[in-house]
């Protein structure tokens, strides 16, 4: 299980304001919501120690553009380093607006294999 490794990585980056899989009513921002969007055994050969394969959705909030694409970057920057993985890459980003909240939001999706 890795969403305990995620969230240590990302919380720091919005002062505690990272959830899993939903946000609070009415949070403040900026704020990232990370969920776990599917996680499988990847079969190996060499080792004989299994490796999972996690996809990771996370998503930033902020009130600007400008804003929510820093907070991006940040993001980015946060999960490429992780210590545990074997690797991880972004498979996705997207830009979005929210108009029911008037928020900003960006969209990563990241592959995680780990063991």
């Amino acid at each position: 299980m890795i969403q305990p490794g995620i969230y240590t990585a990302l919380h720091g980056l919005v002062e505690g304001r990272c959830y899993a899989g939903v946000a609070p009513d009415n949070p403040v921002t900026p704020y990232i919501v990370f969920s776990r969007v599917a996680s499988v055994p990847e079969n190996t050969l060499s080792s004989g120690q299994p490796v999972q394969k996690t996809r990771i959705q996370v998503d930033m909030y902020d009130k600007s553009y400008d804003a929510a694409q820093s907070l991006a970057d940040s993001v980015q920057v946060a999960i490429l380093t992780l210590a545990y993985p074997i690797q991880a890459t972004q498979t996705l980003e997207q830009d979005m607006y929210e108009s029911e909240v008037k928020l900003h939001r960006v969209s990563h999706d990241y592959s995680i294999y780990h063991r």
